[in-house]
């Protein structure tokens, strides 16, 4: 009976070993054909990505590694290995490609930019093959300059350079990044000059240089509001400058004439008194004192068209120069004489040579707000009226 029982026990543990010693066996079957199965198609994933890639099909080889087999063992261990031995057999075939020119330089650039999105090859080594391609020689150079022109402050010209670089050119991020500065830059630095230019009371010059640079800023809020502030600014000095005049006179409101103007108790600090008629587009110029102006002289002239209207009220000479050109109008003038801001009275409008009249209009509207004259007449101006003296323009 005892041998019976002890047969019978060696019997369980026997089948118990063999079920442990089977089952064991199975799960390393299952975990080898598992590990086979899941290298298979990890090997398969990076096939199909190196098949994509070499096509030019980027987004859908970057698909693949973004959202397939993302459990996949193998893809955690080897998946930035392999990337790297694939990218750079990839670098290296695209160089010996350029040298032996057996390969377009757009496909060149298109493949080493997609590369260099993976951050695997180090961009030094992109750069340098990328500089080697002719078509990126112009674009590299216009990222260079504008580098140098945004370290020397110079941002019209950097944002000029930034927008030629290549969307191709590997520094084609880095030159959006430095696109953005440069604006940024240019326009803190207008809205500072255009603050000063303002509290110096050349608001004409001031939405001037806002007017040049607008093509490089285009519809910017802040430059939007800038202007809006310049032209209120404008209008209450002149406002200003006008009231004070018409307090002591009634000439702002009365029309000059040779008949009244010794009753209109108009005054000057020197000896001359210019009265500018916008009706007639007639500058006149008398000589003497308070209720005792003599006319000496009267010139055909050309004032502010609409929607530039040369400012009325009274106002007095201030700087004087023989020669200004205007980027804006693409027009200079000769012997102008300050009235108020950029108000002048000048000659005709030449061009830049200074020898070319562009317009030879008198008698009627035809300026930007300041008041023109013939050469003769502008030059008598320049040369004999004073700072100082009284300018009425109504």
């Amino acid at each position: 009976m005892k041998l019976y029982k002890n047969l019978y026990h060696n019997k369980l543990k026997y089948k118990k070993k063999f079920k442990i010693t089977l089952l064991v066996f199975l799960f390393l079957i299952t975990l080898t054909l598992s590990a086979i199965y899941e290298a298979y198609r990890y090997t398969k994933l990076i096939n199909e990505f190196k098949t994509d890639f070499d096509n030019y099909k980027f987004s859908e080889a970057n698909n693949l590694l973004l959202t397939k087999q993302i459990s996949n063992p193998f893809k955690s261990y080897m998946l930035m290995n392999d990337l790297h031995k694939y990218f750079n057999a990839k670098t290296n075939t695209i160089s010996d490609n350029i040298n032996n020119k057996s390969i377009s330089s757009e496909n060149a650039l298109t493949q080493l930019k997609e590369i260099a999105r993976y951050d695997i090859i180090p961009h030094e080594d992109l750069l340098n093959i990328s500089e080697s391609i002719d078509l990126n020689q112009d674009s590299n150079n216009n990222f260079n300059n504008g580098i140098t022109a945004f370290n020397n402050g110079q941002y019209a010209q950097a944002i000029s350079a930034f927008k030629k670089v290549s969307s191709l050119d590997l520094n084609y991020e880095d030159s959006l990044k430095y696109l953005g500065d440069s604006k940024d830059k240019l326009k803190q630095d207008l809205l500072d000059r255009c603050d000063d230019l303002a509290s110096n009371d050349y608001y004409t010059q001031a939405l001037s240089l806002i007017s040049n640079n607008s093509d490089i800023l285009g519809d910017d809020s802040d430059i939007q509001e800038k202007i809006a502030t310049i032209k209120e600014q404008q209008q209450e000095y002149l406002n200003k400058a006008s009231a004070a005049s018409e307090a002591s006179s009634r000439a702002l409101t009365t029309a000059i004439s040779q008949n009244n103007i010794n009753t209109l108790n108009i005054e000057s600090t020197t000896s001359y008194f210019i009265d500018v008629d916008l009706k007639n587009q007639k500058t006149y110029i008398y000589k003497g004192t308070a209720d005792n102006w003599q006319l000496i002289k009267s010139f055909p002239c050309s004032t502010g068209i609409t929607g530039e209207d040369t400012p009325t009220g009274s106002f007095s000479i201030k700087e004087k120069g023989d020669w200004f050109f205007s980027d804006k109008y693409k027009q200079g003038g000769k012997y102008w004489t300050q009235i108020t801001g950029d108000i002048l009275f000048h000659s005709s409008p030449f061009a830049k040579d200074k020898t070319t009249i562009v317009d030879y209009t008198l008698n009627k509207p035809s300026s930007h707000g300041c008041i023109r004259l013939s050469i003769d007449d502008a030059k008598w101006i320049y040369t004999n009226i004073p700072k100082g003296s009284k300018v009425i323009i109504k």
